[in-house]
C-alpha cells in the first residue's frame, strides 16, 4: 500500500493558490483591459462632441457674415478664425488645447447640399451662396486623430482613430412674404435718363402690386402665393395653399425655406388678397388672427401716408394743381386694355411719357425710399448696406424725373415740409406729422412695413397650381394698409438674398 507523505498536502495547497493568482491576475488584466477600454470610448465620445461643437460653432459664425459679396466670403473667413484662434476662442482636450486655423477647413455653397466651393473659388462668384460647411479633418490632425492604448491591443488599426463630421450651417427660413409678382422686365438694371430702374421698377414710385403684368391682355394684374414651405426645385402640395397653412407666413413676411433661387418655386395664382389683407395689415399694428404682436411686431412707425393726408395740406411733402387723387399710388397705364399683350404698368413706367400725363398720376412719391442716379449702380456687386447714393430733395431734381404733359404745373415738392437731410424720408421721422408710434404695448420694429416681394420670370399662368423662377426679390414699402382688393406699396429697391435669412441652424 502506498502511503501520501505529511508534504504531500502543502503542494497541493500551494498548488492551488498559484492557480488562484494567476486566474486573479487574468480576471484582473481583463478588468483593467474593459476599463481601459470605456475609458478611451469615453474619451472618444467627448472628443466627438468637442469637435462637432467646434465646427459648429465655426459654420454659424462664417455664416452670418454671407451677404452674396466676395467681400462677405472674406469675412466669414475672418470670422471662423478669431472664433478659433482667439484669446478666449474654442478649445478641446476638456478645454486645454486650442486647435490651429486653416482656411481650407470652411467651403461654401448655395445650398445646404452643395456643391462645395473652396474659399477661392466662392470670392470669384459669391453671389447666392448662403450655406457654410467646415471639415474639421482640415484643421490640425490631434484634433480629430485620438491616440489609443488598450484599443490598439486589440488591432493595430485602432492606434489612431478618426474622430468628427462636417458641420453645415445655413438658414432655414427666409424673410420674404409668401408673394409673388411678376418683374416687369428682365433687366436687373437699366437707365431711365439718368435713373436706376430695376427690374422695371422705379425707387420712390408706389404700385398697387395687385395691378401690374408686363404681358397683360386683361387689365387684371397677375399676382401668386408662393407656396411657404416646398423650397426652390421640390413640388408642393395642394394642401399647402390653404389659408390656415399660409396666414402665419404672411404675418411673420417669411417662408419655410433658406432661399427663393436656384430652383423653381411652387405657386398658385391669384393672390388670395381678400383673404390674406388682414394678415399683411399687422404691420400697422392691426391685428387678426392669427398675427400677434410677438410673431409680427408693428412697425416702429405707423403713420400711413395716404392721398387724403398728404396732398393739398399745409404739412404734405408734395401737392398738385389738380383735385386730390383717389388712389394711392401711381395710376394704372393704359386704363382699359388694348386687347393685344401690353404692359399693365403705370403712368410713371413707361420711357416715352405717355398723353395726359399730369401731376396726378405719378401718386405719393417718397415716402420711404428716394429715386437713385443710375451712375451708384455697380454691375453685379450687392447694393451697400449703407444703400446707393440718391437724388437731393429738390423741385428741380423732381421736374426732372417727374415731367407732366397735361394738367399744369409738376409734381410739388415742399422742401420746407420734406424732411432734411442727404438721404431722409418721411418714413425715418421719429417724430411729428410724418410719424405715428404702435398703441402702447406693443413695441415696434423698423422695417416692418417692407415686404420683400419675390419677382417672377413671367409669363405664369395666371391661375390654378404652377411652377415660377425667382428673378430677384423687390423691397415695397406699405405707404398705407391693404384692403381687400389693393396693396399699395413704394418700390424700395432689390434685396440681396443672403441679407433675408432668417434663423441660422445647424442644417448637418
Amino acid at each position: 500500500m502506498r502511503t501520501i507523505g505529511p508534504g504531500a498536502g502543502s503542494s497541493l495547497q500551494a498548488y492551488q493558490r498559484g492557480a488562484v493568482v494567476v486566474l486573479l491576475v487574468a480576471v484582473l488584466m481583463v478588468l483593467v483591459g474593459m476599463a481601459g477600454l470605456a475609458l478611451e470610448a469615453g474619451q472618444l465620445f467627448n472628443r466627438r462632441a468637442e469637435v462637432q461643437s467646434l465646427t459648429e460653432a465655426l459654420a454659424l459664425a462664417a455664416a452670418r457674415q454671407l451677404n452674396g459679396s466676395a467681400s462677405g466670403v472674406s469675412a466669414a473667413l475672418t470670422a471662423a478664425s478669431e472664433r478659433l484662434s482667439s484669446s478666449d476662442g474654442l478649445r478641446y482636450q476638456y478645454g486645454r488645447t486650442q486647435a490651429s486655423w486653416n482656411a481650407a477647413a470652411l467651403s461654401f455653397a448655395a445650398t445646404a447640399h452643395g456643391p462645395w466651393l473652396d474659399a477661392s473659388t466662392a470670392a470669384s462668384a459669391p453671389q447666392g451662396l448662403a450655406y457654410v460647411k467646415v471639415d474639421p479633418f482640415q484643421l490640425e490632425t490631434a484634433l480629430t486623430q485620438l491616440p489609443t492604448v488598450f484599443m490598439r491591443a486589440l488591432s493595430a488599426t485602432l492606434a489612431l482613430v478618426p474622430v468628427g463630421a462636417p458641420s453645415v450651417a445655413g438658414p432655414a427660413s427666409i424673410n420674404v412674404l409668401p408673394l409673388g409678382i411678376c418683374a416687369m422686365s428682365p433687366q436687373s438694371a437699366a437707365a431711365r435718363g439718368t435713373e436706376l430702374v430695376q427690374y422695371g421698377f422705379r425707387r420712390g414710385v408706389s404700385y398697387d402690386l395687385m395691378k401690374l403684368d408686363p404681358a397683360d391682355t386683361d387689365g387684371v394684374g397677375a399676382h401668386y402665393l408662393i407656396d411657404p414651405v416646398a423650397a426652390p426645385g421640390t413640388s408642393g402640395m395642394p394642401d399647402d395653399f390653404m389659408l390656415d397653412a399660409v396666414k402665419p407666413f404672411v404675418c411673420s413676411g417669411t417662408l419655410a425655406m433658406g432661399r427663393v433661387t436656384g430652383g423653381a418655386l411652387t405657386v398658385q395664382g391669384p393672390f388670395p388678397l381678400a383673404a390674406l389683407y388682414a394678415q399683411l395689415n399687422s404691420r400697422f399694428g392691426q391685428y387678426t388672427a392669427p398675427c400677434n404682436s410677438t410673431s409680427a411686431p408693428p412697425d416702429a412707425n405707423v403713420k400711413a401716408y395716404s392721398v387724403s393726408t398728404f396732398f393739398n395740406t399745409a404739412a404734405s411733402w408734395m401737392n398738385v394743381s389738380v383735385p386730390a387723387l383717389s388712389a394711392q399710388a401711381a395710376v394704372s397705364y393704359p386704363v382699359t386694355p388694348s386687347g393685344s399683350s401690353e404692359a399693365l404698368w403705370t403712368y410713371a413706367d413707361p420711357a416715352t411719357l405717355p398723353p395726359n400725363t399730369g401731376p396726378d398720376k405719378y401718386g405719393p412719391l417718397w415716402s420711404y425710399a428716394r429715386a437713385v442716379p443710375f451712375s451708384a449702380y455697380v454691375a453685379g456687386d450687392a447694393e451697400p448696406v449703407s444703400g446707393y447714393a440718391t437724388y437731393s430733395a429738390t423741385q428741380a431734381n423732381w421736374t426732372l424725373l417727374y415731367p407732366v404733359n397735361s394738367g399744369g404745373g409738376v409734381p410739388s415738392l415742399k422742401t420746407a415740409a420734406y424732411p432734411s437731410g442727404a438721404a431722409a424720408t418721411p418714413y425715418l421721422a421719429t417724430t411729428g406729422n410724418f410719424f405715428a408710434a404702435p398703441s402702447a404695448g406693443a413695441p415696434g420694429q423698423r422695417g416692418r412695413r417692407i415686404l420683400n416681394v419675390a419677382l417672377l420670370r413671367c409669363p405664369v399662368p395666371a391661375t390654378g397650381i404652377s411652377t415660377a423662377s425667382v428673378l430677384a426679390v423687390g423691397k415695397f414699402f406699405m405707404t398705407v394698409p391693404a384692403n381687400s382688393s389693393h396693396l399699395y406699396a413704394e418700390f424700395a429697391g432689390i434685396a440681396a438674398e443672403q441679407t433675408l435669412s432668417g434663423t441660422l441652424e445647424i442644417l448637418q
